[in-house]
């Protein structure tokens, strides 16, 4: 079916997407849309017959599209810039090239797609975060005061250029962190060490304490040090020095000229007090913090200042006792401004004293603390949401289900935890990219974010997995929201103009029947997911207590299938290869059997996926091609010499060294690389796809010879059967088991099989088990063969035999032919 001109026309202009029609011979412009005008300033009709050059803004466009027409046929999808004729600013865009295939000429490249995504606002995003970040480091690094943050263990994180300002750190120090020399440098600058030493033995000791306490340096210089615990969920993780140089301000009473300049000049806000904690001067630091407050304030009392919930009655008295224990006091109060209302402020009173030993004067110093609040706000909405999505964490999560699990005590309400996980979504990572798999993740949250209450929450644990808590739900509701969760993500998601589905699991764990505590639940709602993956996916399951049963049947098989190979409970068996036009057994694919004294036969399909979702594979693995290659070598000796194939796995074909251990083994058994051939999956060849590509030319430069297994059930893509040296396919058995009724199987095996011929490829046939499997494969053109028909795996002797019976036979045959030639002759 066709579209008309116009229809075609309303779809083309109506993309958002900015994109042009390239001649793929000439690269001239064919055809652009109303987007790609508004994008390069440029009209449409202007465009027509336009060489593509014009458009390219970048050395990196101009290299690409001066290639020859493969290399730009094989396309592009990368950011870029392009020029806007009207504005002559640079554009930043989202460039793809794509090959379109001239409908009666498979293969042939009649035009290319230029499409581009501007991606101005994302740019200017990332430059505005890149701006916050570089401001809030030099806030830290602009800070008044030494700021020193170190763990329970006295081992240091971070500290600013001020604190090495104060204490003269030695450079040798800044440039090769030494906690315990700095540690050592310190104490070694005041000059009371063993007041210092004792010190911090009390802070040590009580770490919830906070300290504060004035120290006496060496370079003359007088510190104020404020030590408060590091809390994390209310326990303590480390411990926050600050260093204030207060040594302008405690040579106030010894010089005062000197102390008036101080006064006057401080950034920190002051006031000077009487006997009488009468208020008798304010700096102008002082005057520009309290506002329209600092009228009329000369003559009032001190604590006049601050707001009624610290009054004189409950405020004073702590004042003279530290005053009486330390010289001074501080604190964080709640300062009036008027009718601006009021900030939090930190307040630092000292006592002088007259020369009697009584109360002459006092002096305050008064820190707005309107941003650090502010920070200190925005740090712990850090601590508690994920950077991702926005959603609550963990730790927020664990602290509302405390609440309800404390709440339930009384009420006796129970509620329910869902764990849910995205099926197969490493694929989207994988072949996509992870930033498309985080906005996808984003799309994501926000669906499931519609199927619930205000009073519930979704937290992201990670990666794609996600809990939720469902507040005073019962058994009902909570499946009820599972189902909504699963028809709301069987809609399709569209991103970047490609729709795309993402399935899901959910388990379910009910408060308090499956567990009294949020990890309990967790565990329990993780394992009742775990069982829907099992059956399938894309579905839910509550938690049943003989789930973990089930878990510990897992880990017992998981157990005895590690000990198999040193007990010697595997072998390796072979199934024959068969050449469909002369029955001769021509290979033998290595297949693992597992006879457990337990569990007695264990199927592959059970233990080969145990092995690879629990890393075993790799072992297993290596032993299967060493038994294969040894095996092999023992038939070329007796002279049947056979190829044997051998399945690699995704995760043993990444390991170091790969090509080395197979090169060892060759040389080891003396078996010829030919006569090795092996079989690899789809997702192998699609995972990380220039280093397979340099894995599989090593190879390949080896002799072996390789064949994709499955094809045809995973991504298949002809780029790859391009590319890489491929020898063989082999069509899964779910395609023959049809044959020849169903007209499906048929016509996929028939497009298999020609397409491997034209590529030069053999092919061979899993799982044929009839006669007429057999010859409607031999019909189609498929030359070898693999199945019940001519035999399952056998045991290496008895495969031995099978063969030395063939090569028996063939030899009587070929004693026969010389006969009937004389015969036919007479």
């Amino acid at each position: 079916m066709s579209i008309g001109r116009q229809p075609f026309e309303a779809i083309w202009n109506g993309l958002g997407l900015a994109a042009w029609l390239v001649d793929a011979n000439t690269l001239q412009i064919l055809q652009a849309n109303e987007a790609a005008e508004r994008l390069v300033g440029r009209r449409v009709a202007d465009m027509a017959g336009l060489p593509i050059l014009e458009l390219a803004a970048t050395p990196e466009d101009q290299i690409f599209w001066s290639q020859p027409a493969a290399g730009v046929a094989a396309g592009i999808h990368s950011h870029t810039w392009v020029r806007n004729l009207r504005s002559q600013a640079l554009v930043p865009v989202d460039r793809r090239v794509l090959a379109l295939h001239a409908p009666a000429h498979a293969g042939t490249v009649q035009c290319l797609l230029l499409t581009m995504q501007d991606r101005s606002e994302h740019e200017a995003s990332r430059l505005e975060l890149e701006s916050l970040l570089s401001e809030l480091r030099a806030t830290l690094d602009s800070a008044v005061d030494g700021v020193l943050t170190c763990n329970l263990h006295g081992q240091m994180r971070a500290f600013n250029h001020r604190l090495a300002e104060i204490w003269q750190l030695p450079h040798e120090l800044l440039l090769q962190r030494n906690d315990v020399a700095i540690w050592a440098h310190m104490e070694s600058q005041v000059l009371d060490r063993d007041a210092y030493r004792a010190n911090q033995a009390e802070i040590a000791r009580e770490p919830m304490r906070a300290s504060a306490n004035i120290l006496q340096l060496r370079n003359g210089l007088t510190v104020e040090q404020r030590s408060a615990p590091q809390l994390v969920q209310g326990r303590p993780a480390g411990r926050v020095y600050t260093f204030r140089d207060i040594t302008r301000d405690t040579r106030l009473q010894a010089d005062l000229r000197l102390a008036a300049r101080v006064f006057e000049s401080s950034l920190d806000a002051i006031f000077i007090a009487d006997g009488r904690n009468a208020i008798v001067r304010i700096n102008p630091a002082c005057e520009k913090l309290l506002g329209a407050a600092a009228r009329g304030v000369l003559g009032q009392a001190v604590s006049t200042l601050f707001a009624k919930g610290m009054g004189a009655r409950s405020f004073m008295p702590l004042v003279q006792q530290g005053w009486a224990q330390q010289g001074f006091w501080e604190g964080e109060l709640q300062l009036r401004q008027g009718d601006a209302g009021g900030c939090s402020v930190h307040l630092s009173w000292v006592a002088l004293s007259d020369a009697e030993g009584g109360e002459a004067q006092s002096i305050g110093f008064l820190r707005d603390l309107t941003q650090q609040h502010a920070a200190k706000q925005r740090i712990e909405q850090l601590a508690y949401r994920d950077a991702l999505t926005g959603l609550p964490n963990g730790l927020l999560l664990g602290e509302r289900v405390a609440a309800a699990i404390e709440a339930s005590s009384a009420s006796g309400d129970s509620f329910a935890i869902l764990f849910l996980d995205l099926d197969r979504f490493k694929i989207v990572n994988d072949s996509l990219g992870h930033p498309f798999g985080d906005r996808v993740l984003k799309l994501v949250a926000e669906r499931l974010q519609g199927c619930l209450r205000q009073s519930d929450m979704l937290c992201r644990l990670g990666g794609d997995e996600f809990v939720i808590y469902l507040h005073g739900a019962d058994a009902g509701i909570a499946e009820g929201v599972a189902r909504r969760m699963l028809d709301e993500m069987q809609s399709p998601f569209m991103l970047d103009g490609m729709g795309f589905s993402i399935q899901c699991s959910i388990g379910v764990s009910m408060f308090p029947n499956d567990g009294a505590s949020l990890d309990d639940l967790i565990k329990q709602a993780d394992t009742a997911m775990y069982q829907v993956k099992e059956r399938g996916r894309g579905s839910y399951g509550f938690y049943q207590p003989q789930m973990n049963a089930n878990l510990l049947s897992r880990m017992k098989l998981e157990h005895a299938m590690r000990q198999a190979l040193g007990l010697g409970h595997m072998a390796v068996h072979y199934q024959p290869q068969v050449d469909m036009a002369t029955g001769r057994i021509v290979g033998a694919e290595a297949l693992t059997r597992w006879t457990d004294p337990e569990f007695g036969v264990v199927s592959p399909g059970t233990f080969i996926a145990l092995a690879e979702e629990s890393g075993f594979i790799v072992t297993l693995g290596a032993w299967v091609m060493e038994q294969a290659i040894k095996e092999a070598a023992h038939w070329m000796s007796c002279g049947t010499p056979l190829v044997v194939s051998v399945n690699v796995s995704a995760l043993e074909f990444r390991q170091a060294g790969f090509v080395e251990r197979i090169t060892g083994l060759l040389a080891r058994y003396g078996l010829p690389a030919q006569q090795l051939e092996l079989e690899l999956t789809e997702s192998v060849l699609l995972n990380d796809a220039q280093e397979m590509e340099q894995v599989l030319a090593a190879l390949t430069r080896l002799g072996l010879r390789l064949a994709i297994d499955d094809f045809g059930t995973g991504y298949s893509s002809l780029a790859y059967l391009k590319k890489l040296a491929i020898h063989r396919l082999k069509i899964d058995r779910t395609f023959v088991s049809g044959l020849p009724a169903d007209e499906g199987d048929s016509a996929i095996v028939k497009a298999v099989v020609s397409m491997g011929r034209a590529l030069g490829f053999s092919v061979v046939a899993e799982g044929v088990e009839t006669q007429a499997q057999r010859l409607a494969l031999q019909s189609m053109g498929c030359e070898y063969y693999q199945g019940y028909l001519c035999a399952p795996a056998l045991a290496a002797a008895e495969f031995r035999s099978r063969i030395g019976v063939q090569a028996l036979e063939q030899k009587r045959s070929v004693k026969r032919a010389p006969c009937r030639s004389r015969a036919s002759k007479r």
